[in-house]
């Protein structure tokens, strides 16, 4: 996979996590309880995975949503922070 298609896929799969916890990332940016340099760190992280392929398996088990970040996800402190409010 080159560079570009592995950061699209983390994005994708930084989206989808989001999505599962009900936290919409595009609001959080737009409100500035997250910023950009945040959002590029948090997709930096994902993409310093281990174990994608784990998350994927994760997400497609909370398809109808989740009150928890997963601890493998190495962007949990900030997704429990957004998602938990100020």
């Amino acid at each position: 996979m080159n560079a570009d298609a592995h950061r699209a896929y983390h994005e994708y799969l930084l989206g989808r996590m989001a999505d599962v916890l009900g936290i919409d990332l595009d609001l959080e940016v737009d409100i500035t309880r997250l910023s950009r340099a945040e959002l590029l760190a948090a997709v930096t992280r994902c993409s310093q995975c281990p174990d994608p392929g784990g998350c994927e398996i994760w997400l497609d088990e909370h398809r109808a949503g989740a009150e928890e970040t997963p601890r493998l996800c190495r962007n949990r402190k900030m997704l429990d922070r957004l998602r938990t409010g100020p």
